[in-house]
């Protein structure tokens, strides 16, 4: 029976092994929880953890619903990480979700492209057989449950504001919470979505790369997040034009280092990690396609803003048209001059595709407003990766 994967520390354990924490808030002694305290780096003062008593199901690795509290008798149906002590969803540990991470490096627009991407995924659910998602509640505080926190640091900010939500604090302790969310079909167990978004410098510098590739070593799939304007040959296209500052950080950097990471580690974690479904997202490609001018003969094929992800209105997935966009991405990326990117990526990963999006469908302003907020094939990467998962999409053949 494979192992379960807490969306926190990354540790794994069985069934089995879960742990309970008492629900009785106000009857319940509380106290300093050591392993929440290691993880947070603060007291955490919080009702008591406790395994379950013995029970025959143990032994062929189920979980017991249940568990009443050792301390003051209450029965509890909180689960929490028996390595860390975050709670955890129950069914997520029942059903063993799928988690998917997202990376990228600080100027690729991951925080903006995740904001997008929820959205979307509650608005056009119904088109990938009718999807519902919905939002995990479980969290150690209610103001850090996913729907909290993704209306407050997310969809307010960008749909309400129309700003860009700050990008990833790496030094903020809230940014270790992910934001879970379970997809629904009828007739299907459910499948869950971790999305753990990591700072792109925790693996910009080859020596930091160890101590943070832990989740990616559990992840099943990852959206890695590339940004087009420090390909040095776009950049030099649209540098006058859109105002861009010299390219800090090169766009394969941070992929570069976690193969070097990856080629000189385990092989057996190595070979796991290579065989995942990669899915290579080039943000910003709105500026692009708006300036075909510029790059002439090596514009993208195959692309349009005028032709948005085909199953939004409802006609279903067209797998072909997405093949066709990564033909498109890769035909540019040989234009550019960015051969050995190419030829780096399908020499490690078994499973590679190529996307562009555009989260905003635009550059904000100047004050770093957002005006009239178009997201451009957010949705193509996940639809792929739950292809992947052999998930029941509308394939139009």
């Amino acid at each position: 029976m494979s192992k379960i994967v807490c969306p926190y520390c990354f540790d794994t354990f069985e069934r089995k092994e879960v742990m309970f924490r008492c629900s009785n808030e106000s009857g319940c002694k509380k106290g300093d929880d050591p392993e929440l305290h290691k993880f947070w780096g603060t007291s955490q003062n919080e009702c008591p953890s406790f395994r379950p008593k013995f029970s025959l199901g143990s032994l062929f690795g189920s979980m017991p619903e249940s568990a009443n509290c050792p301390q003051c008798g209450q029965k509890s149906f909180l689960v929490i990480c028996p390595h860390c002590h975050n709670r955890i969803p129950k069914h997520m540990v029942k059903e063993k979700g799928y988690i998917i991470s997202i990376i990228g490096a600080r100027s690729s627009g991951k925080t903006n492209y995740i904001t997008t991407l929820i959205n979307e995924l509650f608005h056009y659910g119904h088109c990938l057989g009718n999807i519902g998602t919905t939002a995990s509640a479980v969290a150690n505080k209610p103001e850090n449950n996913t729907q909290e926190r993704y209306e407050r640091d997310f969809f307010n900010i960008m749909y309400k504001n129309s700003k860009c939500p700050p990008q990833t604090d790496i030094n903020d302790p809230k940014n270790r919470i992910p934001l879970i969310y379970e997809l629904g079909q009828q007739g299907k167990s459910p499948i869950y979505l971790v999305f753990y978004d990591t700072a792109g410098e925790n693996f910009a510098n080859p020596k930091n790369i160890a101590s943070n590739v832990k989740f990616l070593n559990q992840s099943d799939a990852v959206i890695f997040l590339l940004d087009t304007f420090s390909i040095p040959y776009v950049h030099d296209k649209l540098k006058s034009q859109m105002g861009l500052s010299d390219i800090e950080l090169k766009y394969d950097k941070i992929i570069t280092n976690l193969i070097t990471h990856f080629e000189e580690g385990d092989t057996s974690v190595r070979d796991a990690h290579y065989k995942k479904p990669m899915a290579l997202v080039f943000s910003k490609i709105d500026a692009i396609l708006k300036n075909e001018e510029l790059f002439q003969n090596t514009a993208i094929p195959g692309m349009s803003l005028e032709r948005n992800s085909s199953f939004l209105d409802g006609s279903g997935v067209n797998l072909s048209d997405i093949d066709s966009i990564s033909d498109g991405i890769r035909a540019g990326l040989n234009s550019w001059n960015e051969q050995n990117f190419i030829n780096q990526m399908e020499n490690h990963y078994k499973n590679v595709k190529y996307f562009g999006i555009s989260a905003l469908g635009g550059m904000p302003d100047r004050t770093g407003s957002i005006n009239n907020l178009r997201p451009y094939r957010v949705l193509d990467p996940l639809v792929w990766i739950l292809h992947q998962f052999k998930y029941s999409l509308p394939i139009v053949k």
